[in-house]
């Protein structure tokens, strides 16, 4: 991953995304990670929410969206709000 990117991959600052011309979907959409670390245990959470779907069929998730989680070891819950 380079110094221009954030925890997804996305690029930033000036010129990210413009190759490609996917510039308004970087800035509205991120990704979610589909497997986490158990701050409890060390387990392993799974993602239980599922991402919009979108007329134009593409899907994901926005950032402010909240997501959850559930560990298959102790199956505590976890709620994580995305940037």
């Amino acid at each position: 991953m380079s110094d221009q990117s954030d925890f997804y991959g996305y690029e930033k600052g000036p010129g990210a995304g413009r190759e490609t011309g996917q510039d308004e979907q970087r800035e509205s959409e991120v990704l979610a990670p589909e497997q986490i670390v158990c701050v409890d245990c060390g387990g392993t959470c799974h993602l239980l929410t599922r991402p919009y779907l979108e007329e134009d069929g593409s899907q994901g998730f926005r950032p402010g969206d909240i997501v959850a989680y559930r560990c298959s070891d102790c199956l505590d819950r976890w709620d994580i709000e995305l940037e």
